[in-house]
């Protein structure tokens, strides 16, 4: 699944906060479209959003678009790293459970 968002153009309707010139701002990414999308692309996705955070802060931007997009995918990722961690307790807390279940899953 690629991860659509709609791209918000924030340059006329905010006060300055999201005013950058000739800098394009990072794409606004819809929390729904987060959530369905595969580790890979959230790994990219927040590899790329530090990256034009880096360009921007070489040209005296205000970071803050780019800093809001990057924590949300790193909110993201965080929550299925919990989720994962609580899976694995949970399946070393009932390994007698998965043992005998696993047969029937095949």
């Amino acid at each position: 699944m690629k991860i659509t968002s709609n791209i918000s153009n924030k340059k006329n309707q905010n006060k300055g906060n999201y005013y950058h010139g000739n800098m394009e701002l990072p794409e606004v990414i819809n929390m729904d479209s987060l959530a369905y999308a595969n580790d890979d692309e959230l790994e990219r996705l927040h590899t790329f959003l530090q990256g034009e955070r880096d360009k921007a802060s070489k040209t005296d931007y205000d970071l803050q678009p780019w800093e809001v997009e990057i924590c949300y995918v790193q909110r993201e990722m965080r929550i299925r790293n919990s989720r994962r961690a609580a899976h694995d307790r949970y399946v070393r807390s009932n390994p007698d459970f998965y043992q005998d279940n696993s047969a029937s899953f095949d």
